[in-house]
């Protein structure tokens, strides 16, 4: 043996037994990261298990624009029409507008004698004489104060009064203009349009007699239009306040409202949206809006059987070799043949869309 091997061969063996355990730690390493399961629970079932127990797959998508197409009508919003009212009983001297007449604001619409209104007439120019009297009594006080003539109390007093019979004048002059009427005696009451607009409604005829606050004309603002929609509450639930709405047949285009909170008398939702662009519709039309719903990237849309609840989450079973992988999901929409959904999930992939029950319940029986 020559001089030194044996050294060389002991450190060649201890070589090696390093490198036998580095490759068994690896191999190790190598074997446990295959045998590390995906996360989310796993439900075994072959393809004959699959078969019988009626397992329909769907594909995944990528959820794309989509939007609901309701019923509904056009209608004039509350805030863009005006109703012009009899302001005390009388009767109809003349009538200037007519139904379908464009009217700009302050334009008369008719004019009525009215007893009530020459009474108010009447204590109109009573309150303008006080206050005239107090005006001439309370100057000449100041005048006597200045000269030492009267006590300061006696001009405090006439001031008092004149402010007193200015105020009621004041009084009598608004209840004259609140009434449409002029202070001269003659008790007649003039209707003005309070918006610019078209009339829509002309209750009014020459000689007829009316009551104090009966309804004469109606008036709605020009171009003004807003739509009534129905949806189911389902449907409901799956828009928003500031969704697009539009009637491509009309060329119609506007916003959705605020949802209102309750249910109407025939348990549905009515929906109401604010018109930008009227296009050729009309009030009084009926029409099938179309709502868009909004779409965000990570979306998914599948059939509403896909779902399932598993441990309280909402979850869907994606195929897998040998069985199908449970992903929570969270609803963003839910529709009536789709279901939109944001998750761990990819475009392409496949899922039960049904047997979804058998395989919960082929997965709860097994230990």
């Amino acid at each position: 043996m020559l001089p030194g091997s044996a050294p060389g061969n002991a450190a060649r063996r201890a070589l090696s037994r390093r490198a036998a355990g580095l490759c068994a730690l690896l191999g190790f390493a190598a074997c446990a990261h295959a045998a590390a399961p995906t996360a989310g629970p796993f439900i075994a079932a072959d393809q004959a298990e699959q078969v019988a127990m009626g397992v329909r797959l769907a594909a995944v998508r990528a959820a794309a624009a989509s939007a609901l197409e309701l019923p509904g009508r056009a209608v004039v919003p509350v805030d863009a029409q005006a109703l012009v009212a009899a302001p005390a009983a009388g009767l109809v001297e003349r009538v200037a507008a007519a139904p379908g007449d464009s009217v700009h604001r302050g334009q008369l619409l008719a004019s009525l004698q009215s007893p009530d209104v020459a009474r108010m007439q009447r204590e109109w120019a009573a309150a303008r004489v006080q206050r005239d009297l107090a005006q001439r009594q309370a100057l000449r006080d100041r005048q006597l104060l200045g000269e030492g003539v009267i006590a300061a109390a006696r001009a405090q007093a006439s001031a008092a009064q004149e402010r007193q019979a200015d105020a009621l004048l004041r009084e009598r002059e608004l209840a004259l203009r609140l009434h449409g009427a002029s202070p001269g005696l003659d008790g007649r009451m003039r209707l003005l349009a309070p918006i610019d607009g078209v009339v829509a409604q002309a209750q009014a005829l020459p000689g007829q007699r009316v009551e104090a606050a009966m309804p004469l004309f109606r008036l709605v603002a020009n171009g003004a239009l807003a739509l009534e929609l129905d949806a189911t509450p389902l449907q409901a639930a799956a828009v928003h306040a500031g969704a697009a709405v539009e009637v491509p047949e009309a060329g119609a285009r506007g916003v959705l409202l605020a949802l209102p909170p309750a249910l109407s008398a025939g348990q549905s939702v009515v929906l109401r949206a604010r018109l930008m662009h009227p296009g050729s519709l009309r009030a009084g039309a009926l029409l099938r809006a179309r709502v868009l719903l909004p779409v965000r990237p990570g979306w998914f849309s599948l059939p509403p059987t896909a779902l399932t609840r598993i441990d309280g989450r909402e979850s869907v079973l994606v195929s897998e070799p040998g069985g199908f992988r449970v992903v929570p999901v969270q609803v963003a929409t839910r529709l009536a043949d789709t279901v939109i959904v944001s998750g761990a999930l990819r475009a392409g992939q496949q899922v039960a869309a049904s047997g979804v029950a058998a395989l919960k319940a082929a997965t709860a029986g097994k230990p």
